[in-house]
């Protein structure tokens, strides 16, 4: 990481933005004090003002393209990996960005913090947000047999539309701020249909189907609208309904191709897509981030999809003392990219391999030097290594690879894959709170070592940590071999807690995909309490704190493991690959059962 100077030891410039004024534009003014720091030589320091409110429109912004970005927009979405970037960093050097506590104010719809081949750069006390953010919110204040009362949120315009043709609305279109040039055009409008329910008692957020707008809406004036279900609805009373499409084509924070960056005491309260996203880059640290709504907005949603995704990375990777709250998807998922191999030429030691899915392609995914994997597409198991010795893109999704050494025979052209295991980070997260989101809190696949440790995740709508490891459906890659989750609460979240679920067919114990996971000192909480693993060697649960109702262990195609529990009790399932006999149980205080 960035190593912070010592008093004497370098001299820093300062580089201060200039203030517009209370609602301009204040795009040229940050773009200024970027392009007078690139000059610089030696350290710098970009401060902004403190306590000022700085808003970007995307007419001011930096406008790229090219920037392809995992797990995103489809190319029918975003074809030419646009951006408008209100703070552009490239092959920057020794940068510090001071927000000294201003604000980011975003309209329209951007990725606001773009950072491309820099390296040793820290971000500090500065703050995100969106004035119209891309999921609206409405909240039930009424509920009959025959019609509700919503009150939408202030910030989430609209206007009423008549889909029948009856002459009385029945339906609701979701609008963006009009744009800065045209001041009648919107920057986007959508009839979504894609919800989860927030329910403030239960302080649960979750994933539910579309409940629709009911046969007819009457407009009560101050963003109060009466919704006609004859035969009664689905909405509930006191819940907040949050509801968005599905299209990722711009993100909140992108870090491509840099090394040593850091996010500290930074605010991150809305982002469109994903959220911060590091992708082929060096040694990232997050900490004592605030990735949650501004208490004064009175709004419940602060991403549109996962907080945190990093996709081929390496060195290390830190997430610490942070606090999730309001995602439309996972709070971090760290993960390489499969890519399928469809031609292989043995006698040139050639390879073209694809991207699969429709949201991740069209990105740089290989170096000459770095490391590959052949990777079975049933199994998951490696079965040959290489290097790769040149590469050409051939099109969006095809690149071909030249290889150093010999390929071996039996490649499965149109399902083997190749994962670059060069880029495979080291992982910590510790001491995070992740609350409010309706599927996971951590999804982790990588080689490097791996600590999850004295995290809260509470109420997760899915598995709070799922590792998995997939070659036929998102194609996020990478197998586990030495990861350690202890020390965490779980709380009264969905079962299972903890699976681990390499998409493998093959059932063969001895063709395992993950290994040497420890699940050691944690604290359940719950009525449901799972663990379950499949496809793994080397799974320890041992010294866990289960509720009184006790807990649950499933095991499936392991090869070893040994498992200990304090408190409550444990029942073993799935052990089919087993004769009968071949496990030892005793009970008391603590249950070992060791499987031989």
């Amino acid at each position: 990481m960035m190593r912070e100077k010592r008093a004497g030891e370098h001299s820093t410039k300062i580089v201060t933005v200039a203030h517009p004024g209370q609602g301009m534009d204040a795009a040229l003014e940050i773009r200024a004090a970027i392009e007078e720091a690139r000059k610089e030589e030696g350290f710098v320091e970009i401060r902004f003002r403190a306590g000022k409110v700085y808003e970007v429109w995307p007419e001011g912004a930096y406008h790229t393209r090219g920037y392809y970005i995992t797990n995103t927009a489809g190319k029918l979405e975003n074809p030419d990996g646009e951006r408008w970037s209100a703070i552009l960093m490239k092959d920057m050097k020794n940068v510090v960005i001071n927000g000294s506590g201003a604000l980011l104010l975003v309209h329209g719809v951007m990725t606001p913090i773009l950072i491309d081949g820099c390296e040793d750069i820290i971000f500090r006390d500065f703050n995100l947000d969106y004035a119209r953010p891309t999921v609206s919110e409405y909240t039930v204040t009424m509920k009959t047999d025959t019609y509700i009362r919503i009150k939408v949120h202030k910030d989430s315009l609209y206007r009423l539309q008549d889909t029948d043709g009856d002459g009385r609305p029945d339906s609701i279109l979701w609008q963006g701020e009009r744009t800065l040039a045209d001041g009648e055009a919107r920057y986007w409008e959508n009839a979504a249909c894609l919800l989860q329910e927030l329910d403030p008692d239960r302080g649960t957020l979750r994933r539910v189907p579309w409940y629709g707008y009911g046969s007819g809406i009457t407009d009560l004036g101050d963003n109060v609208l009466q919704l006609e279900f004859p035969e009664g609805s689905r909405y509930r009373e006191g819940c907040t309904y949050q509801v968005r499409d599905g299209i990722r084509n711009q993100v909140g924070v992108f870090i491509h191709r840099s090394k040593n960056v850091t996010f500290e005491d930074c605010g991150f309260h809305y982002m469109h897509g994903l959220g911060v996203v590091g992708q082929y880059s060096e040694n990232l640290a997050l900490h004592r981030l605030e990735c949650a709504p501004r208490p004064e907005t009175g709004r419940t949603c602060a991403s549109f999809a996962d907080f945190v995704q990093m996709s081929g990375c390496r060195g290390e990777i830190l997430i610490a003392d942070s606090h999730f709250s309001g995602a439309h998807d996972d709070t971090v998922n760290i993960h390489g990219t499969h890519l399928r191999i469809v031609e292989a030429d043995r006698a040139e030691r050639r390879l073209t391999v694809r991207f699969m899915h429709e949201q991740s392609w069209g990105f740089q995914a290989f170096e000459a030097g770095d490391e590959i994997e052949l990777i079975d597409g049933e199994s998951l198991v490696p079965y040959h290594g290489n290097v790769v010795k040149d590469f050409s893109r051939k099109n969006d999704t095809d690149i071909e690879l030249m290889l150093e050494e010999a390929l071996p025979e039996g490649i499965r052209t149109g399902c083997d894959a190749v994962e670059n295991i060069t880029w495979t980070p080291n992982v910590t997260i510790r001491n995070n709170l992740s609350e409010y989101v309706p599927t996971r809190g951590i999804l982790c696949t990588t080689r490097g070592k791996v600590v999850i440790e004295k995290n809260v995740f509470r109420k997760h709508g899915m598995a709070a940590i799922l590792l998995e490891d997939d070659a036929r459906g998102w194609f996020e890659s990478g197998l586990i071999r030495d990861m350690t989750i202890r020390d965490n609460l779980f709380e009264d979240g969905e079962a299972p807690q903890i699976h681990s679920n390499p998409q493998t067919v093959s059932a063969d114990p001895e063709k395992t995909v993950h290994s040497n996971i420890a699940v050691t000192g944690n604290r359940f909480t719950g009525q449901a309490v799972e663990i379950r693993a499949v496809g793994t060697k080397g799974f320890r649960v041992e010294d866990n704190i289960f509720p009184e109702a006790g807990g649950k262990v499933f095991l499936t195609g392991l090869r070893s493991g040994t498992m200990k529990i304090r408190q409550g009790y444990i029942r073993m399932a799935g052990l089919a690959p087993y004769p009968e006999g071949k496990a030892r149980l005793a009970f008391g205080t603590h249950v070992t059962k060791r499987l031989l």
